[in-house]
């Protein structure tokens, strides 16, 4: 182990110009075990000369204000980090059985960062026993799963402390919905536990299956399910109406551009930008629509509501080859467009879920029929 102190500038440690791929397989997990745990033991060394660093205000030699700036400036790490650093160290200080555990190895900094936190929360009625009690469950928890322990404990102790952390919670909820300069609508904020565990529990229920053909990860069919979640408060029409109207999708949009005429333009999506001829023509397969050029301004549904009823009994579901969404999840598509002449009639309608019916739009692929009736997907 390389001297960390001297009369100037510590060495560290040189890394081992080491092939990885020469080392056995079956050591490598013991390796990467006690690589960890020397992590650990590292975090641990750092958070004890930090303590010590901004005890005696080391900081002044280099000219910074405070612990935290020169954190940010000489180890270039966030400012949020170097808070976080800092108060751990200050903590540890009487925490020992805490300190002893990172400096084994036995539990990572952030278990220590959670153990700190909690013993801040309690003030003094955080006692020794449970420190005990939370680094010994922190040697065989994840941090994730620690926080259970840390939660029950602060909740038996000081209930109405965990009370005011509820309501802190649900007071600080948020969420943001801004549309950037190219159209992506991008969405930040936080909801307390209860609002949180709603959101995903809905979410769940509605994601879409992983599928091998498209290998969608959890993150964008997350999204699919909160635009379905959406889409289903709309379809469904029990939100209040605005305008004197039942809130809905409204897409402004020229008979041409449905066509894909040469020199059509674009299609406008209310509350968005533009958006690209067949993107209006998937949506246009299976709508309402109004002809704002006529004097009556008529509107009907392009697939009325007991065709959509036959589709259903037909179909049972989404006709993609391998597709298992059910009838309800699905769009009418029209295998010949009706902007371009086809026929709104049951055998020229398939149903297809939303992410198949980009895919034929959008993603160019076409979908063929076979003698015996099944569909064959053909890509571009």
């Amino acid at each position: 182990m390389a001297q960390m102190w001297g009369g100037g500038a510590c060495t560290p440690e040189p890394v081992d110009d080491e092939d990885i791929s020469i080392v056995p397989l079956e050591v490598l997990g013991d390796e990467i075990q006690q690589l960890f745990k020397e992590r650990n033991r590292i975090d641990a060394r750092i958070e004890r000369r930090l303590r010590r660093f901004d005890k005696e205000q080391g900081y002044f030699g280099d000219g910074a204000l405070t612990t935290r700036a020169w954190l940010r400036w000489k180890c270039r790490i966030s400012a949020a980090e170097a808070s976080e650093r800092l108060e751990v160290a200050r903590r540890l200080a009487d925490l020992e059985i805490t300190d002893e555990a990172l400096s084994e190895g036995t539990i990572t900094f952030r278990h220590a960062a959670l153990i700190a936190r909690t013993a801040r929360d309690l003030g003094d009625k955080w006692e020794t026993n449970a420190e005990e009690i939370v680094v010994t469950a922190a040697k065989d928890l994840d941090p994730h799963r620690l926080g259970y322990v840390t939660d029950h404990l602060k909740h038996c102790v000081l209930p109405d402390g965990s009370l005011a952390d509820a309501n802190r919670n649900h007071d600080n909820r948020r969420l943001y919905l801004s549309q950037t300069m190219d159209g992506v609508f991008r969405i930040d904020g936080q909801l307390d536990a209860e609002g949180g565990a709603i959101l995903k529990t809905a979410l769940d229920a509605l994601m879409p299956p992983p599928s091998i053909e498209d290998g969608l990860g959890a993150a964008p069919r997350r999204a699919d399910a909160l635009v379905e979640l959406a889409r289903r408060q709309l379809d469904g029409g029990g939100l209040p109406q605005k305008a004197g109207q039942k809130p809905h999708l409204l897409v402004s949009v020229e008979i041409a551009t449905l066509a894909k005429a040469p020199g059509s333009p674009a299609a406008e999506l209310e509350w968005a930008q533009t958006v690209p001829a067949e993107t209006a023509r998937r949506i246009a397969c299976d709508c309402c629509i109004t002809d704002v050029k006529g004097e009556r301004h008529r509107t009907s549904r392009i697939v009325p509501g007991w065709m959509r009823r036959q589709l259903a009994i037909r179909d049972k579901g989404c006709r993609w080859p391998g597709c298992d969404i059910p009838a309800p999840w699905t769009d009418a598509h029209h295998l010949f467009h009706w902007a371009n002449g086809g026929f709104t009639v049951l055998a020229n309608l398939i149903l297809l879920c939303r992410r198949h019916h980009r895919k034929v739009h959008e993603g160019g692929w076409q979908l063929v029929g076979s003698g015996d009736g099944l569909i064959q997907a053909v890509p571009p």
